[in-house]
This record gives C-alpha cells, sequence and structure tokens, in this order.
C-alpha cells in the first residue's frame, strides 16, 4: 500500500472521499502574494474556507475535475461524520502526546490551532471546564483539510501505511487530555 499523498489535491480529495465517506467541497483559493480569492484583503484563513451558501458537495470525479481548474483551491469537509474540537496549538500538541499512548487521534494543524477529530455528536463533552476549545458539529460546521494552504495533518484519518480509517474517540476521551494539556501549557508560559 502506497502511503496517501495529502499534497496531491486528486489523491487527498481520493482519500477523504473514497475511504473516508466524508462529504467534501471546494473552498475559497489561496493566490501567493495575492491572498485569498474571497475578496478580503486581510483575511485570517486564506483559502482555508467555504465559499458562502450551503455545501455544495461533489463525488471524488467531479472534485478533482474542479481542483486541477482552481489551483491553490481548499479542500473543506463537513463535519457530519466527525466532530472537531479546536484549540491553541500548543494545548493540542501537549494532549497529543498523552493520547498517543491511548489510541491513534487524527489531528490537524495550522500555525495557530490544532484539531483533533472525534465521534460525532461527542466533541461537546471535550470542552467541559476549557472555555477557549471550539467545537465544530453536524452539517452546517466545517474543518480545511490537506493540501488546503497552512493546514497539515499531524496524526492523519488513516492508519498509517494503510487505507484504513482511523476509529475515533469519544470526546469526553480527548477532553480529560485536553485539561491535563491546559495545566501543562499554563504551568510552563508561567514559568520565566
Amino acid at each position: 500500500m502506497e502511503p496517501i499523498d495529502t499534497r496531491d489535491p486528486a489523491a487527498a480529495a481520493g482519500a477523504y472521499t473514497r475511504i473516508l465517506n466524508w462529504p467534501l467541497t471546494v473552498g475559497y483559493r489561496y493566490r501567493p502574494r495575492q491572498g485569498c480569492t474571497c475578496g478580503n484583503p486581510r483575511c485570517p484563513t486564506p483559502g482555508a474556507h467555504p465559499v458562502p451558501g450551503p455545501p455544495n458537495l461533489r463525488d471524488q470525479h467531479e472534485m478533482i475535475r474542479e481542483l486541477e481548474a482552481a489551483p491553490g483551491a481548499g479542500l473543506i469537509i463537513w463535519t457530519t461524520r466527525f466532530d472537531a474540537v479546536i484549540v491553541p496549538r500548543a494545548v493540542g500538541m501537549a494532549a497529543m502526546v498523552a493520547l498517543d499512548h491511548l489510541a491513534h487521534v487524527p489531528c490537524l494543524v495550522t500555525e495557530a490551532h490544532a484539531t483533533l477529530l472525534v465521534l460525532p455528536a461527542t466533541g461537546r463533552y471535550a470542552q467541559r471546564g476549557e472555555t477557549s476549545a471550539q467545537v465544530r458539529s453536524g452539517s452546517c460546521q466545517w474543518i480545511a483539510a490537506p493540501p488546503t494552504h497552512g493546514v497539515r495533518w499531524d496524526a492523519p484519518p488513516w492508519l498509517e501505511g494503510t487505507s484504513t480509517p482511523a476509529a475515533l474517540l469519544h470526546g469526553g476521551d480527548v477532553g480529560l487530555r485536553l485539561r491535563d494539556a491546559y495545566k501543562t501549557v499554563r504551568i510552563t508560559e508561567a514559568r520565566p
């Protein structure tokens, strides 16, 4: 089994739709030195957000054609098959150290955030006691996935070297590790 190359838009779109059965659409495009095609000169996530309106879902072949016609377009996944728990990157990485001993937890990272994927409808359990964790859940919420500009997998949603989807954990199990991570990060940041 060849590794899935999430830097290749066609391979990534194929993996997300065919292997994981995730609802996928094309987002705005990132253009080097020109910014996001959304037109906002201060766009905080250039190319990494959906176009307005309801999800315009595509099958794998339509996605590949659309991606070829729009270089730099973001891949947007609607959160119907999982909940996305978004935390500051330092907290997410600290939690991933503990979670690696428990199970394989799919985790996306950007410069500022880590997004951990958990079972659908359980993300709210990861928020308990922590106000800075954001949860995206349901058919109206989304995440950007590689090869979207500025987004990469820290731990992909399939078992490494295979095309076997990783089993997702309950948000409560992830939340326990996040709470410990918040404490660790706060202690570390407080030291001179």
